[in-house]
């Protein structure tokens, strides 16, 4: 019996956390598109450091 309860008491969490995306709407295109966004303002936030740093321009110490 007390294996029983065990499995039970086990599986039963990980399956609803394992589950929890389907449940609130998060399929698979919708989370690429967060993903997606995500990426989208990471490079947007690069470049602007890179702006504010001065890296966007060629440095002068660098032959061509």
């Amino acid at each position: 019996m007390k294996r029983n309860s065990f499995k039970e008491h086990f599986f039963l969490p990980v399956f609803l956390i394992a589950a929890l995306p389907y449940f609130t709407g998060c399929s698979s295109t919708h989370c690429k598109r967060h993903i997606d966004t995500i990426k989208t303002d990471l490079d947007s936030l690069h470049k602007d450091v890179d702006t504010v740093l001065g890296l966007d321009k060629p440095s002068s110490l660098v032959e061509e």
